[in-house]
């Protein structure tokens, strides 16, 4: 799925904060700057987004769906846990001042290269559907696009399932975003329309992302499991994925990693969380077969060509 490491940076410096789209020499004196204002904490002043970047089963073939299954361990406010990130998007799950919820964003046409102001009419994503709980908008500032926010109350410890599906059209292509409770039925949090037509995803991965970087939000731990992964070819086959890879997105900053344990793919961040630096960068989970066996939702894509 990655060539490089690089590879992988250039997927992800578009879901991070603006300051990660500058040179590493900006970001790093930036962030010195803000520690300073901070240097009496027992911690860095936040946590490091930490990243898995999940190689494809089969390298050759075209997927047209991610499913990934999350599990919160520890948890600070102003947390994004994004369990599905992919070129052009990202789904997940945030806990917020205002509560606990479920997000899905894609960006318009030109990815995270421009701010709203700038981009046309005829460039930007629509939304086909929204979750009647949830609230669509556009959003701009670190590239932009159209996101749905949903009320979501999830819980420590819980099992949470999460797909997204593209589907390509004549003219544009299909994104739609779904989460399942760890007790319930599938919910449908949006569908959009990008204006390029896309015929595979690509670039799937995980970030755990400490949005507000206030001082506090960097004392406190985040951890989150990943349990299953799997990956739809165009034939209709759920591929099981076995492998991935962690990043760091400010090295500077080494508090934060990914990895795996007890078979379970995991990334974690802050407080006194071992350094980046002493972790292995690939690793792999056992899993039995090649395929997964999953309940889809109802107006699931039926996944074949």
């Amino acid at each position: 799925m990655f060539n490089s490491a690089r590879t992988l940076f250039v997927i992800l410096a578009a879901c991070l904060p603006v300051t990660a789209q500058h040179s590493r020499e900006e970001r790093h004196a930036h962030i010195k700057a803000t520690a300073e204002k901070f240097a009496h904490l027992e911690h860095p002043h936040f946590a490091p987004s930490v990243h898995i970047g999940y190689q494809h089963p089969e390298r050759e073939a075209r997927y047209l769906a991610y499913y990934n299954e999350i599990q919160v361990e520890e948890t600070f406010v102003h947390t994004y846990f994004c369990t599905i990130g992919f070129q052009g998007g990202y789904l997940g799950i945030q806990d917020t001042n205002r509560g606990k919820i479920a997000i899905f964003s894609l960006w318009d046409k030109g990815g995270g290269a421009h701010n709203q102001a700038d981009v046309a009419e005829e460039d930007r994503t629509q939304i086909l559907y929204s979750n009647p709980a949830a609230k669509s908008s556009r959003f701009g500032g670190e590239g932009s696009g159209a996101k749905t926010m949903m009320p979501f109350e999830w819980e420590l410890g819980k099992t949470y399932q999460c797909l997204v599906a593209l589907t390509p059209q004549e003219k544009g292509t299909i994104y739609t975003a779904w989460i399942r409770p760890a007790e319930g039925e599938w919910l449908k949090i949006a569908s959009y329309q990008a204006v390029m037509t896309v015929k595979d995803l690509r670039g799937f991965y995980s970030f755990v992302e400490d949005f507000v970087r206030n001082g506090e939000t960097g004392q406190h731990r985040r951890r989150a499991l990943y349990p299953r992964q799997g990956a739809l070819t165009t034939g209709g086959e759920w591929l099981v994925i076995t492998e991935g890879r962690g990043t760091i997105a400010d090295d500077l900053l080494q508090n934060g990693h990914s990895g795996v344990s007890e078979n379970v793919f995991y990334s974690q961040s802050g407080a006194d969380t071992a350094d980046y630096a002493s972790q292995p960068r690939a690793f792999r989970v056992e899993r039995e077969g090649k395929t997964l066996a999953l309940e889809l939702p109802g107006d699931f894509p039926s996944g074949r060509e």
